[in-house]
Formats: C-alpha cells, structure tokens, sequence
C-alpha cells in the first residue's frame, strides 16, 4: 500500500508540475493584474505542495501492518452519496437551486449519522441560504429557478 501511495504522489507531483507550466504560458500576471493562468498557476503550485508534503509522510513513516482497504470502505454511503449527486444533477433544471439543494443537503446531513429531523432541515436551510446569498447577491451568478419559479 505504501508503494501505491508513493506512485500517487508522484503522478499528483507531475498533474501539478504539468498544470503549473501549462498556466504560466498563459500569462499569470501579479496578484494585483492577474493573467488568465494566475488562478491556475496557484492551483497547481498548491496540488504541488500538498502531493510533495504527502509523499515526505509516506516515505518517512514507518511499515506498519496494513489492513485490506476493501474491509475498511463503507461502499453503501460512497454510492448513496454518488446517487444523490446524479439525482441531484437531473433535478437541478426540473425543480431550481433553491429546492434541489435542500433536499440535496438534507439527505446529505443525514447520511453519516441518524439526526433530529429539525436539525437536518435547518442545516440544510442554511447552507441554502447562505449559497444562495453570497452566489446570487454578491456575485451576481444565476440559478436555475426551475418550474414553480422560485429564487
């Protein structure tokens, strides 16, 4: 496992190094007057750092008797998970952002643990309302209102 690990971080450490030249070529600019590969560029350089620091860990950490990955994975949650962002995706246009994402983060919030439905449902109100209002007032993007027209 160690040795996949490293292989990993190395294909990370060559996305990063690919990214990172792929975006300078672009014109980076200065924080102040950013080109159109700054944002990139940044990305990249912290894929880099991230995948370099990691592959240090790995390489430093001692052998420790390692346990068979498929035994430790909880598939059922990682494919309720996948489900719920395909069905997400195809309501999306159907029913709006606003109604789509609170079901979407409701049933999220509620995956991991059995919750109070209050708490699931103002959670998932919240995170609604706050998207709703940095993306929509703030940065001015829109959102699908979908067929009851709200948002």
């Amino acid at each position: 496992m160690k040795k996949a690990e490293q292989i990993a971080c190395v294909l990370w450490l060559a996305l990063a190094v690919f990214l990172c030249v792929g975006s300078y070529r672009l014109n980076v600019g200065t924080p102040s007057q950013p080109g159109s590969g700054f944002l990139p560029f940044g990305t990249g350089f912290l894929l880099g750092i991230l995948a370099l620091v990691h592959l240090v860990q790995i390489t430093l950490r001692k052998d420790e008797k390692e346990e068979p990955l498929v035994g430790k994975v909880r598939w059922k949650r990682g494919a309720w998970v996948v489900g719920s962002l395909i069905l997400y995706a195809l309501f999306l246009p159907l029913l709006g952002y606003l109604l789509t994402t609170f079901f979407f983060m409701a049933n999220l919030f509620s995956i991991y643990e059995r919750k109070k439905w209050w708490v699931v449902g103002s959670s998932g109100l919240l995170v609604v309302l706050v998207t709703y209002f940095v993306f929509h007032h703030w940065l001015k993007v829109q959102f699908p209102m979908g067929i009851f027209r709200i948002g």
